[in-house]
């Protein structure tokens, strides 16, 4: 990467900035999520080296400003993981990782960067930049640290469903004269935010559960593609009944269901 950066490198990787290269990271990292997900070994191999890349190039932008180096960064997350491990490389002792989980957050909020957040919100620690679905579920996660939560799951269901009737009311509201969109989007919203909250507390990750229904969606849509060209070959999708768009998607789901694809 200094080669690249140098006078004699790349013109396209000299002119890139902290700023430019954001991008870059997203894409690479959301491509190994992908790999991931799909259990694609070699292709995980490539895309955690394409998220490597991003970050020794990060490091050499802000090295060339004198700000730090990728030995400041590899010694920061080393020391860190030391520090708030301490039962593996000090002398504590944790009986399991509900303790380890407890005890980290208690070292984290001792550690420097953190004890300015002592006087401001809970939510100042969540990203603006995180994908929304990931967003709602971290400000459920960071409030239920601060004692804001549902002491069960039960009473979290109850709130799903009292928030999709609030939706359903106001469905029934609309008309084509009145559309009531606003009222709809807001209860919408609403449940999709507490369907966050319950993912939370059954331990699931709502994001990563809704890239698998998308995920799984993709595919079994393409399958009825190929279905239907094979069937239907005089016909495009859009020129099929909707029983047979439904016998195609059956079909489709039973092909795909034999496999592991996704």
């Amino acid at each position: 990467m200094q080669r690249l950066r140098s006078p004699e490198g790349c013109p396209w990787d000299r002119k890139q900035t902290t700023q430019s290269l954001l991008p870059y990271l997203i894409e690479e990292s959301s491509e190994f999520i992908d790999a991931a997900q799909a259990n694609d070994k070699a292709h995980m191999c490539e895309e955690l080296g394409d998220v490597l890349l991003q970050v020794v190039f990060h490091a050499q932008v802000a090295s060339e400003q004198g700000d730090f180096d990728i030995c400041d960064v590899t010694d920061s997350i080393c020391s860190k993981m030391m520090r708030r491990h301490p039962h593996v490389f000090g002398s504590s002792h944790v009986e399991n990782a509900g303790e380890v989980s407890k005890r980290w957050e208690e070292i984290k909020a001792t550690e420097k960067n953190n004890l300015g957040m002592k006087d401001k919100s809970a939510m100042d620690k969540v990203s603006r930049s995180m994908p929304t679905l990931a967003r709602a579920q971290d400000m459920g996660r960071r409030a239920a640290k601060n004692g804001f939560d549902w002491a069960s799951t039960a009473p979290v269901l109850e709130k799903v469903h009292e928030e999709f009737g609030e939706f359903l009311e106001e469905y029934k509201k609309s008309t084509e004269e009145f559309p009531n969109r606003d009222r709809m989007e807001e209860e919408f919203g609403d449940l999709l935010f507490t369907l966050c909250h319950l993912a939370r507390h059954v331990g699931l990750n709502a994001e990563t559960a809704l890239n698998r229904a998308t995920h799984k969606f993709d595919f079994r849509f393409r399958c009825l593609e190929k279905l239907a060209k094979a069937k239907y070959a005089e016909k495009s999708l859009q020129e099929l009944t909707p029983e047979e768009l439904l016998a195609l998607w059956s079909e489709a789901k039973a092909e795909t269901n034999q496999k592991s694809d996704y």
